[in-house]
């Protein structure tokens, strides 16, 4: 991130998307693309190795349930903290609220609580960026909201490419 001065106006360029797009992407492949790959489970009748916990139809809900929990959560948190230190602090609770949501890894919640800490600390396009603890959850909330929608996209791929 390079930031350039301009008189008393400083900008930064940034290559991180804008919030709407970054949440987008995780929620498009993570909840969209999750549940588009249970309900084909469903339809060409997969049935799962071993004992499962739970039924196609409990982890369809779970993901749709869940994702958009987390995107719900995300939305708020931007649209609603305004002020610097409600950004500091959102960008500190988000973030390390994306560390404990990884065991809700396949329905995104990550990704989303994660693109709203990179939001709120001003690491993605169009925002201010913040210093400090802020800045560092809102790394920490960044690096999920790439690596989930990735891990997602390759383990729901891998998994059909491996299917026979």
């Amino acid at each position: 991130m390079s930031t350039i001065h301009a008189g008393s106006a400083s900008t930064t360029r940034t290559r991180v998307p804008p919030f709407p797009v970054l949440v987008g992407i995780a929620y498009g492949i993570c909840v969209v693309g999750m549940s588009v790959s249970i309900v084909a489970e469903m339809v060409f009748g997969y049935t799962g190795s071993g004992d499962q916990p739970r039924s196609l139809g409990e982890q369809l809900a779970g993901v749709l349930g869940f994702g958009t929990l987390g995107l719900v959560v995300a939305m708020a948190a931007v649209r609603l903290l305004r002020s610097e230190r409600q950004r500091r602090v959102g960008a500190i609770a988000l973030g390390a609220l994306s560390v404990p949501a990884l065991a809700f890894f396949w329905c995104g919640m990550p990704a989303l609580l994660g693109a709203a800490a990179a939001a709120l600390a001003g690491l993605t396009r169009g925002t201010v960026p913040l210093a400090g603890p802020a800045r560092l959850f809102g790394l920490i909330g960044l690096a999920f909201a790439v690596i989930n929608p990735l891990a997602n996209f390759l383990a729901v791929t891998i998994s059909w490419l491996t299917t026979s």
